[in-house]
């Protein structure tokens, strides 16, 4: 029986050190996750500062727990002292957490914040003697069971401010929860002021009043101890992902996906290595292994499984976490898995042309997009060449000339080159006869084609003057040829896909930011949501490009919170009351602004922002229309005119602070012209005298 409470008492130590090296990882991973996301958010610091706590504590505990096992150390009483870092500041630490929560939600107090500095200053002190004196502490060691100090002196007063300032900061907290009053922040706020007391009372040192009490056994002890820090761990845990939201700048499904994936890359894989390399000491026992062999050799397989079972787990826990959502976050799944890249597409059109190659014994073969009339003008040009190139041309460039592309992009189908058969077959069709064929300098060149358009031309070295494909032959081209028109066909929809999204995304990141913004423990204030910020140009850009988006009518421009413009209420007097066209006015004078000196160029770098603008937005030309007047990419033009927005926004903004100057003199001259007819009003009225009147 003895020989049984001893292996129990044995595992019950164990998994106790394993779960304090577990606190240790998890404390120390959300430190480093806050500082990541987290670090503009006042309640995220302080949550840090209590887990900097958490790890001084739990830290000094575990090095005093191994160094009482090792007979050749006596360092034991150093790690309880500096442990103290943690014991002493952890009130502190909790009243400030509490007292951010609170002024998070509009209760601020001066008195918090002094109680906060005078609390800190007196955990400074309490370290300080514990590190040097006995007052707290005293010197001598306890080892009945568990390695601890004895109290001094000053440690009741110290045990009373402990409590105390834990027990106030605990009312803050559900404070904090009560002046909660959405749905979804008071759900998080009693997940938080649930957990919220559990790190300070678990760490607090019970064992220097009372001892090892000697009518218990020693196991039940040590069945207490692992069980409260259990609970601690899954505090701090709770904690960090409650505040895991606050100045967090992204949706609360992507907060909550990657809270997830961290702690289970992070803590919980680094939790497991830690178990295997303790457990391993005692498989050396069992197993007559080297401990050291078998602990790596099962923390490279937890390393493993744990990546393993995150791919298999991630699609079904992000439908988990989406919640309502999952549907949306499926299709977004599905979208990523399925995106053909740039590379993608290029080696696809690589084996087409191989296949090509090989079926008409052709030495050189190559696939073009670009059909405009000049290299730079193309929009996402694709060249793919194999075989044999001349060694003096350029990498990339094509053996044939830009009018052979051309010529070969305008053939229409079924028409033979040489004008022999006249009646062209349905728009439907692909390659049926070697009259689809174009002869060019030694090539022989075919148009891909979608429904629409020509998307490319596909060309291969010529084996004969003329093309004579056998039956076999053609069918096998009319297969190539038309999947290489699919393949340019789902390209051309998937960049047109991007560059909508790439239109959408600094949207998303401004939409992101004003949630965050909103994102408090208690209801949002109307001072969350600042209609017109002009101070403020990423905002301010956003208001921009939405009233420029309908410049010329929709809700955007005359519902745009632009209306409330000081220069925007001058120009509106200019415009008979219309405040519609009133902000037009000045969305086109911001734009004037920004036209420079001299005579206009379509090319000059200094001219290309007023270009972009005067074009795509005054005249109201198409993009593409803009993108080939302008010499460049469509994706490029975007770029291009998220800077112009940016410039106009700027403009803007100075035109805005130009008329509040305008404002303020008028309303000083005002003043002084009132203040001068006072002073003469007064100077020419007669004198009243008080008295009997004249007999």
């Amino acid at each position: 029986m003895d020989a049984l409470l001893s292996a129990a008492l044995g595992a019950v130590q164990l998994l106790n050190r394993i779960t304090v090296a577990g606190i240790l990882v998890t404390a120390f991973a959300l430190v480093i996750y806050i500082g990541l996301y987290n670090r503009r958010s006042s309640i995220a610091r302080n949550y840090a500062l209590v887990l900097l706590c958490v790890i001084g504590a739990y830290l000094g505990d575990l090095l005093a727990q191994v160094s009482e096992l090792d007979p050749r150390a006596d360092s034991t009483e150093l790690w309880l002292r500096l442990q103290w870092i943690g014991i002493a500041f952890i009130p502190a630490a909790s009243l400030a957490l509490s007292d951010a929560l609170l002024r998070a939600t509009g209760d601020s107090s001066p008195l918090r914040w002094l109680a906060v500095q005078i609390g800190y200053g007196f955990s400074v002190v309490v370290f300080a003697l514990v590190l040097s004196t006995a007052l707290i502490a005293t010197p001598g060691v306890s080892t009945e069971g568990l390695t601890h100090l004895a109290p001094g002196p000053l440690f009741y007063p110290f045990t009373l401010y402990y409590f105390g300032s834990v027990a106030w900061a605990t009312y803050n907290v559900f404070e904090a929860r009560r002046r909660s009053l959405t749905a979804t922040s008071k759900r998080r706020m009693t997940y938080f002021a649930s957990a919220f007391a559990a790190p300070s009372l678990g760490m607090f040192p019970y064992l220097l009043p009372v001892g090892w009490p000697s009518a218990l056994p020693n196991l039940l002890s040590w069945v207490g101890i692992l069980l409260v820090n259990m609970v601690v761990g899954a505090a701090i845990t709770f904690m960090g992902y409650t505040v895991a939201y606050f100045g967090a700048s992204a949706p609360d499904r992507v907060i909550k996906r990657r809270m997830v994936k961290y702690l289970i890359r992070g803590p919980l894989t680094a939790a497991a290595v830690i178990t295997a390399f303790v457990v391993s000491t005692r498989v050396e026992r069992w197993l007559d292994l080297p401990g050291a062999f078998v602990g790596l050799i099962a923390a490279a397989t937890i390393i493993l499984m744990v990546q393993w079972f995150i791919d298999m787990v991630q699609p079904t826990l992000d439908r988990l976490i989406a919640g309502d959502d999952a549907e949306e976050v499926r299709r977004l799944q599905q979208f990523s898995a399925r995106l053909m890249t740039t590379s993608d597409l290029t080696q696809y059109l690589e084996n087409i042309l191989a296949a090509l190659c090989d079926l008409l014994r052709a030495k050189t073969a190559f696939i073009t997009t670009c059909l405009n009339d000049s290299q730079d003008a193309c929009a996402a040009p694709i060249n793919v060449i194999i075989g044999d190139v001349a060694p003096d041309d350029a990498p990339g460039s094509l053996p044939v000339p830009p009018d052979a592309v051309r010529s070969a992009a305008m053939l229409l189908p079924g028409r033979s080159t040489n004008g022999a058969n006249d009646q062209p077959l349905p728009s439907s069709h692909t390659f049926e006869a070697e009259s689809d064929f174009i002869v060019w300098g030694g090539y022989w060149l075919i148009p891909l084609r979608s429904q629409d358009e020509v998307l490319g031309v596909m060309g291969l070295a010529a084996r004969t003057a003329e093309p004579d494909l056998s039956d076999e032959e053609r069918e096998g081209v009319a297969v190539l040829v038309s999947q290489a028109a699919r393949a340019l066909e789902d390209a051309a929809k998937q960049r047109r896909a991007f560059e909508a999204l790439e239109r959408l995304v600094p949207e998303a990141d401004d939409m992101q930011r004003r949630m965050a913004g909103t994102r408090n423990p208690a209801a949002p204030t109307i001072a969350d949501f600042e209609r017109v910020p002009v101070d403020n140009h990423d905002d301010l850009t956003q208001l921009v490009r939405d009233a420029l988006s309908q410049y010329w009518g929709g809700p955007k421009l005359a519902e745009s919170p632009l209306l409330n413009l000081r220069v925007v209420g001058e120009a509106i007097k200019q415009e008979n009351g219309n405040a519609t066209k009133a902000l037009r006015r000045v969305l086109a004078e911001a734009i004037e602004r920004l036209k420079p000196d001299g005579a206009r160029s379509f090319t000059a770098a200094e001219w290309m922002l007023y270009n972009i603008l005067e074009l795509k937005i005054m005249q109201n030309m198409k993009v593409r229309d803009v993108a080939r007047k302008l010499v460049m990419s469509e994706s490029d033009l975007y770029r291009k005119q998220r800077a112009a927005f940016e410039e106009v926004a700027r403009i803007v903004a100075e035109m805005e602070r130009e008329a509040r100057r305008r404002e303020q003199q008028a309303m000083r001259l005002s003043s002084d012209v009132g203040a001068q007819a006072r002073a003469g009003c007064e100077k020419e009225e007669p004198a009243v005298t008080a008295g009997p009147s004249a007999p």
